[in-house]
Parts: C-alpha cells; sequence; structure tokens
C-alpha cells in the first residue's frame, strides 16, 4: 500500500479506456446511463427490514436488503457489476489498484482484513505482483492513476482500476444517518456502487493534466486542497469549462469545496458550467472519483465536452483530492 501523496503531480498523464464495468444503487442494472452522464430519476427505497431507522426513506441501494458485513455487500456489488461482462476474462492477466474506503493508518487489522475481502471475491486480479489498494476513500483513486501511469509507462500492457463502497448494512447507515444533526437536513440519498475500468495506452484517449490530494486539517482554510487546485489552475490559458463539486448535504463538508474555489483567481468565469454529481449519484463513497473519470472519458469521447475539466473531490473525508482533465487525439 502506497503513502499519501500530499502534493499535486505535475506530469501529464494519458489514458485510453479499453473497457468498463459497474453497479450502482441508484440506477440498478442500468450502469451504462450513468456513464453515458444521463440522470437517472431517484426515487428513495423504502427499507423495510430496518424501518426502525427514522431516515429509511433516504437510502439508495440495489436491494432493498441490507448486509450484516461490509464485504457481503461488496461481493453482491462486484458480482452484480461483472455478471455481464467479459472484463475479468480479458484483462484477467493485469495488475488491479482497487480504492476502497478510508481507514485509519493504526487499524492495521481491519486494513487487512478489508484487503482480505477484496481478494476472495476477485482472485483472477489479485494474485498480480502489482496488484494494490489504497484504503483513502474516494481520494485514493488520484494515487491509483498515478501508478497505472507508472505501470503503463513500464511497459505494462493494461491496468484495472476498481472502487466499491457501500451504505447497506446497519453499521453504515448508523455512520451515515449521525452525520446529520436534523434528519430533515438529509439532502443526498446514501448508495452504493462498485466499478472497474481497464486503462491501457493509445493515440486517443484522456489527458490528465494535473492532479493531487491531501488530507483536510482545517475545513474553512482548506490549504492543501487550494494549492492542488492552484497550481494547476495557473499552467492553463483560460478558466475551466466545466467545475466538478461535491454535494453531500451535509454543510460543513460542501464548503470545503466552495472556500477552495472561493479562493483561487482564474478558475471559472461566466462561462463555467458547475457539475454536481452527488445530486443524481446519492453518496457513493469511495466510488466517487473514479465514476467521474468514467463520465467524464465519455462526454469527451462523445464530444458533448469540449475544453478543459476540473474536479474538486471531497467525498471522504479526511482526504480531498483534484484532477484537471481533457481530451487527446
Amino acid at each position: 500500500m502506497n503513502s499519501v501523496m500530499n502534493n499535486v503531480m505535475n506530469n501529464t498523464m494519458k489514458f485510453t479506456l479499453t473497457d468498463y464495468a459497474g453497479e450502482f444503487g441508484c440506477s440498478p442494472q442500468s450502469f451504462d446511463s450513468v456513464s453515458a452522464g444521463q440522470a437517472p430519476v431517484i426515487t428513495l427505497t423504502e427499507l423495510a427490514d430496518y424501518a426502525q431507522f427514522k431516515p429509511a426513506k433516504q437510502v439508495l441501494f440495489t436491494q432493498s436488503v441490507l448486509a450484516g458485513k461490509r464485504n457481503e455487500r461488496w461481493k453482491t456489488l462486484i458480482n452484480a457489476a461483472l455478471e455481464n461482462s467479459t472484463l475479468v476474462q480479458s484483462s484477467k492477466h493485469s495488475p488491479l489498484l482497487m480504492v476502497l474506503p478510508y481507514v485509519d493508518a493504526k487499524l492495521t487489522q481491519l486494513k487487512s482484513q478489508m484487503i482480505a475481502d477484496v481478494t476472495e471475491i476477485l482472485p483472477a486480479w489479485t494474485g498480480h505482483q502489482n496488484t494494490d489498494y489504497y484504503l483513502l476513500g474516494s481520494a485514493g483513486f488520484f494515487q491509483a492513476l498515478r501508478q497505472a501511469d507508472v505501470l503503463l509507462s513500464a511497459g505494462t500492457e493494461q491496468v484495472v482500476i476498481g472502487a466499491v463502497d457501500s451504505w447497506a448494512t446497519e453499521q453504515g447507515l448508523l455512520k451515515f444517518v449521525s452525520k446529520f444533526s436534523d434528519y430533515s437536513s438529509v439532502v443526498l440519498p446514501a448508495s452504493e456502487g462498485a466499478i472497474f475500468v481497464v486503462l491501457s495506452r493509445q493515440d486517443q484517449g484522456i489527458e490528465v493534466g494535473g492532479y493531487g490530494m491531501d488530507a483536510v486539517i482545517d475545513r474553512h482554510t482548506p490549504n492543501g486542497l487550494i494549492a492542488i487546485v492552484a497550481d494547476i489552475v495557473v499552467k492553463q490559458n483560460e478558466p475551466m469549462q466545466y467545475l466538478s463539486l461535491c454535494h453531500s448535504g451535509d454543510e460543513s463538508v460542501d464548503q470545503i469545496g466552495h472556500n477552495t474555489i472561493s479562493a483561487i483567481s482564474g478558475l471559472y468565469d461566466v462561462n463555467t458550467q458547475y457539475l454536481t454529481p452527488q445530486i443524481n449519484q446519492g453518496d457513493i463513497g469511495a466510488c466517487y472519483s473514479l465514476l467521474h473519470f468514467l463520465v467524464s472519458y465519455h462526454h469527451y469521447k462523445q464530444q458533448i465536452w469540449q475544453g478543459s475539466s476540473i474536479q474538486i473531490d471531497t467525498s471522504s473525508l479526511p482526504y480531498v483530492g483534484a484532477a484537471m482533465y481533457r481530451w487527446f487525439d
């Protein structure tokens, strides 16, 4: 497992996406519509077995039954994601870079158990010598992306990046609810997801012009995140065409992104389009950044987007991150 990346990385990285698969609570069994940028209609699901939880109607899952343990839910999600896909067979000799929920460095036993859970589910990939795990929440994706670039540059033909997370356990639901002091303030559904993408080097794809991650110490003045975004922006000749921010419904968390962009001049102008994907996706935890990368790829490939976009990820504290994307051919 890699150490935390605390500064912006300036080397330009280029990736071609050759395959992907996924499953999400907000759009079960219709992942292609999510990756194509179509906004699914969220209909809140009643969880009859857990009706004692007052905000149960605020929860969205692929199945309306909660799991007792997190690894049980992960297995359900991963199997659903890969059920109708040839992705495992076509990339079975590739390394897997797996993004998982944040675990404090002191909890080594829990970290080992989480990795063991994934290894049991995905033996085709997890036996590879270059397979690695990033237990940093969604921002761990930026580390996985950097390692994918290292491996592809060293001659690896293709690399798989994956992510999985779910609130669909009793413990997870309680954790979600505890973030809000007033049940009526819960404006974003809890959800879940599993996603896998296969990356390679070809002559067309997505370019990552700058990226980085850091830990948030002060939510009101997130200096590390401000420095990452400012360093990305200063190298651009014009404001971003698209600016993606997290929106969790928790004002103290969402304020991190707002404080960041308000501290940087030249980041946006009157033509910038603002995106808040979580409103449609629900709170998908460690899957957030990887899904945004996939959606961005499709938007560029289908020429829905042109120009540069920046993603600011504050979805899984304490780690946050940002990345700038554009298309190359």
